[in-house]
């Protein structure tokens, strides 16, 4: 049932998302917004590009050159065995089960003069041999992203990310941290960008992000779509140095019927610069104005400060390394909690030791910060997230992989929330 129910959501999703507003992971010619693709953590991914290819900070794990490769289209596939110490999430007397993954994807690359082109599409599978109750993890995702330079001035780019997953990802703004069930996430935006002179330009941009809880009783009070629409005004200061000011408005809406509506108001200044064609720094600074609605205390405004920044370095051939930042409010992942005051940093480093041996590491923190007094009493919790992962390539088609996930919730105040997990797997990829 929990498969049929998988491939059926599945179908939909990707009947809509061609007309859907897409997410868009890259700097681009004239500094168009950059934002971050969604990649499922372990132990249930499907990497899109599995063994063949080191992994690029900017290109959702395909091959940043893909478009000049002779075969455009790659196939992957994964069999890995591995081991969960608290396959629910739970702080005493945790679930622990060694684990089945199989994995399978496909991608596609097109490149021309003005249009360039990638998507991929990928599912999984996660046998649980100990776990209690549904021993079965379904996920899949797929992604697209274009750009298409209208004319000489105006350029058009488009991007969606969709994804079906069982296990939580602290990566994802605004959701939970804990195993609450099956859900799919969605990421997607549009940005028109027109070059008005020589050194000023506009981008007028459209993001959609939503959480949609399989579970009923989650999707009344935790689902959510939160839609931003946002103006830019570029000024091209210096040959490499490009810095802007910035309208965002912001609507979270709560389908359910959960009362936990909000709207946002972003007024921002910030750069966009490229030391070289490897090495770029984006970064945004503002206030950031919110009116809540809540079932419980009623209407409040919330007025604070709000900045974010994205690091790019491509330090060797098939070696990157990216740093991002964010602080600001977000969808609270609480029943009856409107917001939370969030601030999340992470690094990952991917790193090519020789032709055969890639490996990789990735630091996230996360501190959120609940203060609904007549709601919820006041408390914090910090997350520290971190993979290791390493790759041998054999030949061409076959790789061995090993991998390694430390995550750790701290609430001092809400010692319910907190927990300690450790997942770890050994594998082999095929790529063709």
């Amino acid at each position: 049932m929990k498969a049929r129910r998988f491939f059926s959501l599945l179908a939909v999703t990707l009947a809509l998302v061609t007309g859907t507003p897409g997410v868009l992971k890259a700097q681009r010619a004239v500094n168009t917004a950059r934002n971050d693709f969604y990649m499922a953590p372990g132990p249930s991914d499907f990497p899109t590009d599995t063994g063949s290819r080191p992994v690029g900070e900017n290109n959702a794990g395909m091959n940043p050159l893909g478009f000049l490769e002779g075969t455009p289209l790659k196939f992957s596939a994964a069999l890995r065995e591995g081991y969960d110490s608290n396959c629910f999430t739970t702080r005493t007397n945790p679930t622990k089960s060694f684990y089945t993954n199989v994995a399978a994807g496909v991608s596609y690359a097109f490149g021309g003069p003005r249009l360039q082109l990638t998507t991929s599409l990928g599912a999984g599978a996660t046998y649980y041999y100990t776990r209690p109750g549904d021993k079965m993890d379904y996920n899949g995702q797929f992604t697209l992203n274009a750009v298409y330079r209208l004319t000489p001035k105006m350029m058009i780019s488009f991007g969606t990310a969709i994804a079906y997953l069982a296990q939580p990802d602290t990566n994802i703004i605004g959701g939970t941290n804990r195993v609450n069930g099956d859900y799919i996430y969605n990421n997607t935006t549009l940005d028109l960008a027109y070059q008005w002179s020589e050194k000023f330009s506009t981008v007028t941009g459209y993001q959609i992000y939503a959480n949609r809880y399989m579970e009923q009783s989650l999707n009344d009070t935790l689902s959510f779509v939160s839609q931003t629409i946002k103006q830019s005004a570029r000024w091209l200061l210096l040959p490499k140095t490009t810095v802007l000011v910035e309208y965002r408005a912001n609507p979270i809406y709560y389908p359910g019927g959960a009362g936990l509506n909000s709207f946002g108001n972003f007024a921002l200044v910030g750069f966009d610069q490229v030391f070289n064609p490897r090495f770029k720094w984006t970064a945004r600074l503002g206030v950031e104005q919110r009116f809540n609605q809540n079932p419980i205390d009623g209407n409040s405004t919330y007025f604070g400060p709000y900045g974010e920044s994205n690091l790019s370095y491509q330090f060797g051939p098939a070696s990157t390394l990216s740093w991002n930042a964010r602080y600001g409010t977000e969808p609270s992942g609480l029943t009856n909690v409107t917001q939370r005051q969030t601030f999340r940093t992470g690094l990952n480093v991917v790193h090519a030791f020789t032709p055969r041996i890639t490996g990789n590491l990735g630091l996230g923190f996360e501190m959120d910060y609940f203060n609904q007094q007549s709601v919820i009493n006041t408390f914090s919790e910090t997350i520290l997230d971190m993979t290791a992962g390493l790759n041998f390539k054999i030949n061409r088609t076959v790789s061995l992989s090993a991998g390694y996930q430390f995550v750790s919730v701290y609430a001092p105040k809400n010692i319910n929330f907190e927990y300690t997990r450790n997942v770890a797997f050994a594998g082999v990829n095929l790529a063709f």
